[in-house]
């Protein structure tokens, strides 16, 4: 089983998450907040953090890159509206793994888990 925390001030975001990687069998712990996702990443460990690129006091980037620091074999996945180009290369240097897009989509999650966590 494989232990995700969740970090989105958007609990419609933060429900539909939590729903998809249940439904895979994951263990979903859920912050909704930047601070209280740290806070809870310094006292338990995760198999992977999918974050909000924008939180409330700190980007998904930033947050990225103290779980890289604090936690590097945790993976990290970017969660965005944004359909843009992203710079890949860019995203590894702050230890995002993968971006998953909104609105989620369970097939993208499903695919996502399997192809990093196995």
């Amino acid at each position: 089983m494989f232990h995700v925390l969740i970090i989105d001030d958007d609990a419609d975001l933060r429900e539909v998450l939590r729903k998809s990687l249940s439904r895979l069998g994951c263990n979903v712990t859920v912050a909704e907040t930047a601070e209280k996702g740290l806070d809870i990443l310094k006292i338990n460990s995760y198999n992977a953090v999918f974050a909000a690129l924008c939180v409330r006091n700190m980007g998904g980037r930033s947050i990225a890159r103290w779980v890289k620091q604090q936690a590097s074999d945790t993976k990290f996945f970017l969660v965005t509206s944004w359909r843009g180009d992203l710079e890949h290369s860019l995203l590894k240097l702050d230890g995002i793994h993968d971006v998953v897009h909104k609105p989620i989509n369970f097939s993208e999650i499903r695919d996502k888990v399997l192809e990093h966590l196995g």
